[in-house]
């Protein structure tokens, strides 16, 4: 009978030093008082739990259940180890003083399954370089299973990596004893959505990012390899001569999309302990949750926040999982720390901003309530559909954010030049304006901004934000609007509603198609006008109502 018979009852099984198969047939032929279930002959006599640490739970299971039934023809595959650069080992591994000691107390030799991982090049244990030993893959059976002896283990056979210094020497040692770690210690299951979101927070800390979303790749070039220094040429498949093989850094601290070789996030994961870390200027969490309307009010109950720079400040968004959402800005130069500013509500909003309706609630009281503003109150009731019984003074305005601009016409520059009426008068020692005739130079002001306006290509949306930046009066009009009708009546009818300026956009992008000659399609316009293609129908109405040979293609 052979070795395969009688260790799985098929003569056909692939020997594999790293994934084996068809362990359920094995487990089954060891006396049970041995204890090596299944289970435990994964986990503890295979490279199971490296090669997995950093996949998604599916997977793992997926790839657990292969190698207990023995279907791993394809696992590597599977794993993503076909596609990683850094492949397998060719020869088996050993370390001189393991050897000598399993010698001397055991009386025979035995493979290290961690002398076996690709990022391992010295001894966990020793700190001595590894050896090659004389099993080569490609030179025996695929179906044999080879022990270590005092002949395929040399005491001068060929190092693993040659010209080692004591720098490199310590870099090497410590990423093989984390490497080794893998095989007994499995770091906490994560998606690839939580591997993302994992290294964009150690970046954060180790202040190597811009925001909670962008990373500062260059910065991360730099010190990455300022610190590992030559260690990197010696690991396989790292380098591939000045750059990164195949740009896997970067990939690292991106949104992950795929599974990336254990050894990148070894790499990676030891560079980010090892920086010193950057305290948030928010404090350490967990931080409170101010939702007036959740039982868990005052309450230490969020784990983690948001950042991104704003101007000269540093801005931190602070979300419970109750949906309430606040913000605080950070001033670095004077140390200074914000205000809470409330952001979003969540689902608790509705139902009790309904009770606080049908009791008769005055506006006033139930923004304390809340503990919003009375406009912030109804803005929201507006955003949720819900009937409410105050009536407002306000024109009802569209929404009054628009795109940046990034430059004034000479014509606006002008119309900026006339600065408010000097229209007061003395009486009592008070100041007294004639705001009659601010209302007319105001209303004269904002046609002329209007005009320029919508002369601006590519189109920027007319609202009363736009207007008033470009006045130079930011959140100006509104507070007087009682003061200046005609003016506010000339808003109502000039600022532009979200669909008006889609359209808009849409007769924009085609002039500027035809102007380059050819046929116009509609999945130009859509492209050109920044649009979604449920405006396709909308864009060909546009292309057959206009008296030009449009060529209406989608």
């Amino acid at each position: 009978m052979s070795t395969l018979d009688a260790l799985f009852g098929n003569r056909k099984v692939i020997a594999n030093f790293d994934l084996q198969g068809h362990l359920e047939a094995l487990a089954d032929r060891i006396p049970p008082e041995r204890n090596l279930t299944v289970d435990r002959l994964i986990d503890l006599f295979t490279l199971y739990p490296y090669f997995t640490a950093f996949e998604p739970p599916s997977l793992k299971a997926n790839v657990r259940q292969a190698m207990l039934r023995g279907v791993v023809e394809n696992l590597h595959t599977r794993l993503g180890l076909a596609a990683f650069r850094v492949g397998r080992i060719s020869r088996l591994r050993f370390c001189p003083e393991c050897t000598r000691y399993m010698a001397t107390t055991y009386g025979e030799l035995y493979w290290r399954r961690d002398h076996q991982l690709p990022s391992v090049l010295v001894c966990p244990e020793h700190g001595c370089t590894l050896l090659e030993s004389r099993v080569s893959f490609s030179q025996h059976s695929r179906h044999e299973f080879i022990a270590a002896t005092a002949d395929n283990c040399l005491s001068y056979a060929q190092p693993v990596a040659l010209a080692i210094d004591a720098l490199q020497m310590c870099h090497l040692h410590r990423l093989a004893c984390l490497s080794s770690a893998l095989l007994n210690t499995q770091p906490s299951p994560r998606t690839f959505e939580g591997w993302t979101a994992f290294y964009r927070s150690q970046m954060q800390e180790a202040g190597l990012a811009r925001s909670t979303s962008t990373m500062d790749q260059q910065r991360l070039d730099e010190e990455f390899r300022a610190f590992y220094g030559k260690t990197l040429a010696l690991l396989p498949q790292v380098m591939d001569g000045e750059k990164f093989a195949g740009a896997w850094l970067g990939m690292m601290v991106r949104k992950h999309r795929k599974a990336n070789h254990p050894m990148y996030h070894l790499l990676l994961q030891d560079f980010l302990t090892q920086q010193s870390r950057h305290i948030s200027p928010f404090g350490i969490g967990p931080w409170a949750c101010m939702n007036p309307l959740a039982p868990h009010n005052s309450k230490l109950t969020i784990k983690s926040i948001k950042q991104h720079r704003n101007h000269d400040k540093t801005v931190g968004v602070f979300a419970c999982a109750c949906g309430y959402t606040y913000t605080r800005w950070h001033d670095q130069a004077n140390d200074k720390l914000g205000p809470q500013r409330f952001l979003h509500y969540g689902p608790l909003l509705g139902p009790a901003l309904k009770n606080l309706i049908a009791d008769g609630t005055s506006l006033r009281k139930t923004g304390r309530v809340l503990q919003i503003d009375p406009k912030t109150v109804v803005r929201l009731a507006r955003e949720l559909s819900i009937a409410i019984p105050w009536k407002l003074k306000l024109p009802d305005f569209s929404e009054t954010t628009s795109p940046k601009y990034t430059s004034h016409s000479a014509e606006q520059q002008q119309c900026n030049k006339q600065s408010l009426p000097k229209c007061s008068h003395k009486q009592s020692g008070l100041t007294r304006y004639d705001w009659n005739e601010i209302d007319l130079k105001w209303l004269a002001k904002l046609r002329a901004l209007a005009a320029v306006l919508s002369k601006e290509s590519p189109p920027i949306r007319i609202t009363v934000a736009e207007l008033e930046r470009r006045a130079g009066e930011r959140d100006w009009l509104l507070k007087r609007r009682h003061r200046l009708p005609q003016t506010i009546a000339f808003l109502v009818q000039t600022v532009e509603s979200i669909e008006d300026f889609q359209v808009r956009r849409i007769y924009w992008a085609i002039k500027e198609l035809e102007r380059k000659g050819g046929p116009v399609k509609g999945w130009q316009v859509m492209r050109k006008a920044g649009l979604r293609s449920t405006f396709l129908d909308r864009i060909n109405m546009a292309l057959e109502a206009m008296p030009a040979p449009w060529n209406i293609a989608t």
